[in-house]
């Protein structure tokens, strides 16, 4: 469904952030893309929606396919059209609107009122919490509730292609496996297809079929979530395991040398 080749993306025509980035995305997968803060996985995102324009990102180098279609340099209104929506970091709600007033904006781009209504039942069936509070403010909702809403407005759009940036940012474990179980049953159920960002490493390996590690605008290493969590590297630096059991901090960590046979 999604094709990413060796792209190159800069911001204000000097900062060189996407160093040659290749990945692909299977209609019906989920994919993690992993790595620490500032690897380059939101800008990943931002190019596959578009929406680096707004920070004066640019493409210039590779190309961006979805379904065939060449779209690293369309509007992000146009990628929307075409079934790709982001839920970007950090609960980005409309704070004066209510619940259902969000909802309703994730749909501005389409014309069928009862298809709508029908949408805006299924949101409330995955998320019963929204139904409760669909009239009531945003800006008052808990954390977790945001989080709810606006993976709900993204549903409203119809996506084909979710593409989620850090969804367990700030949320209790039990919040995050709700969430999480809900994005499995988006993609098993309604087929909706996942492009996933998370520094929270086990549980996006627990619902992604296959995932990508991201190291300073590269991708380092790739593979399926069982050969992943099976991975030494994996265990010690991303799920903070050594290798004889103990847990290690990466404030620890001075020098980090990948093993060779990550490149292969």
């Amino acid at each position: 469904m999604l094709e990413i080749n060796n792209i190159e993306m800069i911001y204000n025509k000097v900062i060189l952030v996407l160093k040659g980035v290749s990945l692909q995305v299977p209609e019906g997968g989920i994919v993690a893309l992993l790595g620490a803060n500032g690897a380059g996985k939101t800008s990943t995102l931002k190019c596959i929606s578009g929406l680096e324009h707004a920070e004066e990102g640019e493409v210039t180098r590779g190309q961006i396919l979805f379904e065939g279609r060449q779209i690293e340099q369309m509007d992000p209104t146009e990628i929307v059209r075409l079934g790709i929506v982001q839920v970007v970091e950090g609960r980005k709600v409309l704070e004066h609107l209510t619940v259902e007033q969000n909802l309703l904006v994730g749909s501005h781009l389409r014309k069928e009122i009862d298809a709508v209504r029908n949408d805006i039942n299924l949101v409330y069936r995955y998320f019963p919490a929204l139904k409760n509070l669909r009239n009531n403010t945003s800006g008052y909702l808990s954390g977790g509730e945001q989080q709810m809403l606006v993976v709900g407005r993204a549903l409203m759009a119809r996506p084909k292609l979710m593409i989620l940036d850090e969804p367990s940012l700030g949320l209790s474990p039990l919040l995050v496996k709700e969430i999480f179980q809900v994005l499995k049953e988006l993609n098993e159920k309604e087929g909706i297809t996942l492009l996933l960002v998370e520094q929270n490493v086990k549980i996006a390996l627990s619902i992604a079929q296959h995932a990508y590690i991201m190291e300073n605008g590269r991708i380092v290493l790739d593979g399926t979530a069982q050969e992943l969590l099976q991975n030494e590297d994996i265990k010690e630096f991303y799920l903070g395991l050594n290798l004889s059991g103990g847990r290690r901090s990466y404030r620890n960590v001075k020098h980090y040398k990948r093993r060779k046979r990550w490149l292969g």
